[in-house]
């Protein structure tokens, strides 16, 4: 099992980073690795609803397990190797913007050692995670207010 918690401030209402985050179709904007987002069942503000994300030959589907918007998202993504990961996103209004508060935790349907740390150590790098949150900021606020 790995974590990785990681939070951002962002220049915006909890409603604006909402509308950005919770957006399937804007994760290509902000994620790394350049994923290619297809296959999308139902509005992210729905538990059951889901999306497929491409990265190379890499497939992983996201399922939101269960949605307060715009202040709590968790989901679960089933990825290659039998890996899980379960990520909870908190949105806190705070100092005139959001804190972005995510905890991600990465599980093993089987043992695979040190293929298993290469991979989580991958996927929850913290420089990955500065760089996403980073580009979501942004992103967020260059959008329009209002």
């Amino acid at each position: 099992m790995g974590l990785l918690e990681h939070s951002t401030w962002i220049e915006a209402t909890p409603e604006q980073v909402w509308l950005v985050y919770a957006d399937p179709t804007r994760i290509p904007d902000w994620q790394t690795g350049k994923p290619v987002i297809e296959d999308v069942h139902g509005p992210l503000e729905e538990p059951g609803s889901s999306y497929v994300s491409r990265r190379g030959r890499l497939v992983a589907r996201t399922t939101v397990v269960s949605a307060v918007p715009p202040q709590e998202l968790v989901t679960r993504t089933d990825a290659y190797l039998g890996l899980s990961i379960e990520v909870t996103s908190r949105l806190v209004a705070r100092s005139g913007g959001t804190d972005l508060q995510l905890r991600a935790v990465t599980r093993w349907r089987r043992r695979l050692g040190p293929v298993a740390r290469l991979v989580e150590m991958a996927i929850l790098s913290p420089g990955e995670a500065r760089k996403e949150l980073a580009n979501l900021k942004a992103l967020v606020e260059r959008q329009p207010s209002g």
